[in-house]
């Protein structure tokens, strides 16, 4: 295998802590979960049973199998990054249908937030026609389509070694503020993508909770704040923790803001406001994306968690 960069074809996979068996089984734990269409690089060469280390594009590591996505060269990679040919899906799940129609046959399922490529813009009112990273062709709803606002530029740096990863991070947020001049301009955006990503979090509400996972099947706490700061643009870390060399950063309970993240031991929440928070947890009465409150007053108030919390942060 002489490329180092790849994409993948399932449907989704499992990044997992160690390698698996011969019959691509694994029982090892589960640490993320990547969709068609991603981009990741190959950090090691296969073992005899077809597993290997990579990264992802925002700098996440553990085992996939090679049945799970196919090599590309650089020079696809920097094509895919074109905002205008390849999309990701903003709805839970769409279906790939053989004809611009509902009664077309499914050829693949897509899941929320993978990445396809457009063939045809409105083919046919209502129906784009697009090609899947597994190479197929056919029809999605157009409106089932959104703009992809991340990009795999952290894959594409020529020399990993040299790379400050948290200066990278940071310009992906400063390209996000359209280098704002204006006190009152970077305000004003500052707070339009507060408003968003808590939007993009609410989607997920009644979600059931699964470990590992970042979909509408099943999304852990780490999973829910990432993908809703992904889904505009923003890489933190996928994980409930402030790590040095990634954009988040401590702030005091007082200070937070509609947006910022709460932590606790092992588990993470997005703060909406009013003394409100919304998290994928599970807890036995409620193992699934809700709403809670900080206020003692209130009926959803989760004193465990009140007590429990360890620090603020915010990429503000």
């Amino acid at each position: 295998m002489n490329s180092q960069l790849g994409v993948v074809t399932a449907m989704h996979c499992y990044l997992r802590k160690a390698p698996g068996s011969s019959n691509a089984e694994n029982g090892s734990g589960i640490e993320d979960e990547i969709f068609s269409g991603w981009a990741i690089r190959r950090l090691e060469e296969p073992d005899e049973n077809g597993w290997v280390k990579i990264e992802t594009h925002y700098g996440y590591e553990g085992y996939v199998n090679t049945g799970e996505f196919r090599e590309i060269q650089k020079q696809e990679l920097e094509q895919r990054q074109s905002k205008e040919e390849f999309f990701r899906i903003g709805i839970g799940e769409a279906d790939l249908l053989t004809i611009p129609k509902v009664q077309g046959l499914p050829l693949e399922l897509l899941m929320k937030n993978a990445i396809v490529q457009l063939i045809q813009w409105e083919e046919t009112t209502g129906w784009s026609r697009i090609r899947t990273a597994a190479g197929q062709e056919g029809y999605v709803h157009t409106k089932y389509l959104s703009r992809r606002m991340d990009d795999d530029a952290y894959l594409l740096s020529t020399d990993m070694e040299e790379l400050d990863r948290k200066q990278y991070f940071l310009s992906r947020i400063a390209d996000q503020f359209g280098q704002a001049g204006m006190e009152e301009e970077r305000s004003g955006m500052e707070e339009q993508l507060r408003v968003l990503v808590t939007e993009s979090a609410k989607a997920y509400l009644g979600t059931q909770y699964r470990w590992g996972g970042k979909s509408s099947q099943g999304i852990d706490c780490s999973g829910l704040v990432f993908m809703s700061y992904m889904e505009h643009g923003i890489l933190i870390y996928r994980d409930g923790n402030i790590l040095p060399d990634y954009p988040v950063h401590e702030i005091d309970r007082s200070q937070i803001r509609q947006g910022d993240l709460l932590f606790f031991p092992g588990h993470v929440a997005m703060y909406l406001g009013d003394g409100k928070y919304i998290h994928s947890t599970a807890f036995d009465a409620s193992p699934c994306v809700r709403i809670n409150s900080l206020k003692p007053e209130d009926e959803d108030y989760r004193e465990d968690l009140d007590k429990k919390m360890t620090r603020c942060g915010s990429i503000f």
